[in-house]
């Protein structure tokens, strides 16, 4: 729980999810900070007095910035690149400790280490939808367009094995077309597995996204947005299935209605 005497810090990935959040607690005056680690930070820019910018690989610093301003509750949020990770690019030296002390290399791991360090410099982690509930999907059909029955077969099926990779920690987004798994995500993310998985299997091609279970809302939360509904058009797919109340959607009009001009189906199941 938070109150009016707490100092929130929102680490901003890419994407539009942070600018929401910081939007919100701007309102009811609980933002103190954002601390940008990926993205342009033009999209805080009526907030620049309150926002700076850092590489995620800047441990160091990103604990002195949070320790000056007296932050003591902090919301991880939107696309952080795992490239940087893997390739270690732009790490201090406490950001290479940490990593070397990582047994491996899955997010879960990951969250992990950093949850730790947070708790030793006495900051809590909130959940990302502590202040964002209302966006994430419901059951049933968000669109105009009815899907067609092979579709919703493949919905289903391609929902089981989504759940399944997400909570192998694989990825989260499957693509299947006739009962066959056509792309799996994994580091390259969700655009470009609806690409890979679109060329082959075109029009009717179906995208599933789930989270994985016992979901860590204080890292991660499956999102989509209108990008997302956009490549799904260039592919010609026509379904996206998404777990219902797990799944975020970023921009829920404009997604909708971008579906809908589309002729894309959006479920949840």
């Amino acid at each position: 729980m938070t109150d009016k005497s707490d100092r929130i810090a929102v680490l901003a990935g890419d994407g539009t999810l942070p600018v929401i959040l910081v939007n919100r607690l701007e309102e009811i005056e609980l933002l103190s900070l954002i601390v940008v680690l990926q993205g342009q930070t033009e999209r805080f820019q009526l907030l620049q007095e309150k926002t700076c910018e850092m590489a995620p690989g800047e441990v160091a610093e990103i604990h002195r910035l949070l320790m000056k301003n007296s932050i003591n509750k902090v919301i991880m949020i939107g696309t952080i690149d795992k490239r940087g990770f893997i390739e270690r690019r732009g790490f201090d030296a406490k950001a290479l400790e940490l990593s070397r002390q990582l047994r491996d290399g899955r997010d879960l791991t990951i969250f992990q280490s950093i949850l730790e360090e947070f708790n030793r410099i006495g900051i809590e982690i909130l959940p990302q939808d502590s202040y964002l509930s209302d966006m994430f999907v419901e059951r049933g059909l968000l669109t105009d367009r009815n899907p067609e029955q092979g579709e919703l077969e493949d919905a289903a099926f391609g929902m089981e094995y989504a759940k399944k990779f997400a909570t192998m920690e694989i990825g989260q987004t499957v693509v299947v077309k006739n009962k066959t798994i056509l792309a799996i995500e994994a580091v390259e993310g969700t655009d470009e597995t609806i690409r890979r998985g679109g060329s082959y299997g075109r029009e009717g091609t179906v995208v599933c996204k789930a989270a994985r279970i016992n979901q860590d809302r204080r890292f991660d939360i499956p999102t989509i947005g209108e990008e997302t509904v956009a490549v799904m058009s260039e592919q010609n797919c026509s379904l996206l299935a998404l777990e219902a109340g797990e799944i975020f959607i970023a921009c829920r009009d404009e997604v909708i209605d971008l579906a809908n001009r589309r002729g894309i189906s959006i479920i949840g199941i």
